[in-house]
């Protein structure tokens, strides 16, 4: 039986990075056997090359609002694909939060034309922009391919996006519950941890551990009235079906 994929994560932050083989180790024992983790600045480019293990798989990209994320990373960004480095780029996007939305849109627009230049899936960070960020992906790259982290928004918004080919991965804070059943619908979903961010309300804990995937999982079991297994297999055909028998 195949087992759950962390589709988003944050390997190198310090918080699981000091500890990383028991965050591991924890989740292992309940069933997560791989994990995707985002790269967001040069420095955790290179941590992610240094401390690769069996099961890890990993995303690079400029963050539109991550401090350390920086438009000279982009010479690095296009050395990981060459050197195949990386199976997305991401996580990338538009983040309201900040006021300097030419720029985002800018360094959006290069890490898109870069994903569809080596051919890569985009794994997109979202903040009270997804009207501006479908007006650029339907103007400019309606191929594109890839996923939605942390997708908490509306039907409308699910409706737009679910146009493009895009998955919408589901972490420990999803969206109302009607969205969320025609998201399980829809079929095209994957699950996160967003760890060491995203950190479960009702779980007393410091940070977000990986092995609260599982808990994820079984609150939109609840929801949908879907076994976990079956929510587990679906993912698990996705993952395939956008990054190929890498696993």
């Amino acid at each position: 039986m195949n087992g759950f994929i962390d589709a988003h994560c944050h390997l190198s932050d310090e918080r699981i990075a000091s500890n990383l083989e028991e965050e591991i180790s924890a989740a292992n024992e309940v069933g997560v056997t791989h994990f995707i983790s985002s790269a967001l600045c040069k420095k955790e480019y290179e941590w992610h090359k240094n401390n690769l293990f069996s099961g890890m798989f990993w995303c690079a990209g400029i963050h539109p609002y991550y401090d350390e994320s920086a438009e000279n990373d982009f010479n690095t960004l296009i050395k990981l694909c060459d050197e195949k480095q990386i199976i997305a780029i991401g996580e990338i996007g538009l983040d309201n939060r900040n006021d300097n939305f030419n720029w985002q849109k800018k360094i959006l627009l290069m890490q898109l034309d870069l994903a569809k230049n080596y051919d890569l899936p985009v794994v997109f960070h979202t903040v009270k922009q997804y009207y501006e960020l479908n007006k650029i992906l339907k103007n400019s790259f309606p191929k594109v391919r890839g996923f939605l982290h942390a997708f908490n928004a509306s039907q409308e918004i699910f409706e737009k996006f679910k146009k493009f080919d895009l998955g919408f991965s589901l972490n420990a804070k999803p969206p109302k519950d009607e969205v969320l059943k025609a998201l399980i619908k829809h079929g095209f979903y994957f699950f996160e941890t967003d760890a060491p961010y995203m950190k479960p309300r009702e779980l007393n804990e410091d940070f977000n551990h990986l092995k609260n995937l599982v808990w994820a999982v079984k609150q939109v079991s609840q929801k949908t009235n879907i076994s976990i297994e079956a929510l587990k297999e679906k993912q698990y055909k996705n993952f395939y079906e956008m990054f190929g028998d890498i696993l």
